[in-house]
């Protein structure tokens, strides 16, 4: 994974694909599905690189149970496309692999942020580096963190939320979000690494505001695709409950917004 980030993700270099990469590679992001290492994928991230050739890739925290992995990250760079100007927007992935490379990705990018930054000129900082991610300790899986973080997002705990971070929003603070009504939610993706628990999820439900300029949206159906990483922990008690706690989220906010105003009559 550090080859990943370092010798293809920042330094833009295809020729480390077919080392780190099965040959049906199969990204997922939204509603969007692109296989193909050498087809697809390629050219998906040839376009990112010709958008933003510095394009760089900052990694804040990996976690790992030994047979999966995550990653929270920080992509930045100056569009070419927008005369230059500067963003810097976070993501959340998760891995499997086959022992040796890759064989897929569940991603969301916070495209919604930088698509403002792009707009009104002012980037967003990148946050610090993790110290060492590629130390991070190997946590076996604990199956009561993994179901009671499954349970907590299908009872809906995404929507209320106290979180270190969530999409834009400064740490522990409340970012823009949609309101979906009579949301219902499933679990995508999830596994856990001791009480840490990556997870890719969707809401579906009615969209009820929230996002600048979408008023005339309300009253449709909508998902919302998330991924994250939660917390679960005991109380320490014999039988005692478990409290989950959101550490990370990204949605998939510009998705949202390009269903809504889809032109329905085409």
């Amino acid at each position: 994974m550090r080859r990943y980030s370092f010798a293809y993700t920042a330094s833009h270099d295809f020729s480390q694909l077919a080392s780190l990469m099965v040959d049906d590679y199969l990204l997922r992001m939204g509603e969007h599905e692109i296989r193909g290492r050498d087809t697809a994928y390629r050219a998906a991230t040839q376009r990112q690189y010709d958008q933003f050739p510095g394009l760089g890739f900052t990694v804040h925290r990996l976690v790992t149970n030994g047979e999966r992995l995550a990653l929270v990250f920080t992509e930045h760079g100056a569009s070419r496309r927008h005369g230059g100007r500067p963003a810097a927007w976070r993501g959340v992935s998760l891995y499997h692999w086959d022992g040796t490379r890759l064989l897929d990705c569940t991603v969301e990018q916070d495209y919604f942020a930088r698509r403002r930054q792009l707009t009104d000129g002012v980037p967003d900082p990148v946050s610090a580096p993790g110290h060492d991610p590629w130390s991070a300790p190997v946590a076996a899986e604990d199956v009561t963190a993994l179901n009671s973080v499954v349970d907590w997002l299908r009872e809906g705990g995404l929507d209320s939320a106290r979180t270190d971070r969530f999409d834009d929003g400064p740490v522990g603070a409340v970012p823009v979000r949609p309101l979906l009504s009579d949301a219902q939610w499933t679990v995508l993706d999830a596994f856990s690494a001791g009480p840490e628990v990556p997870f890719a999820a969707r809401v579906d439900g009615v969209y009820d505001g929230g996002l600048p300029g979408l008023d005339d949206q309300r009253g449709i159906p909508a998902s919302l695709f998330c991924t994250g990483i939660a917390e679960s922990r005991s109380d320490g008690a014999p039988g005692g409950r478990r409290t989950v706690r959101l550490v990370e989220a990204v949605t998939d906010r510009i998705g949202l917004v390009r269903r809504l105003t889809y032109d329905r009559t085409q």
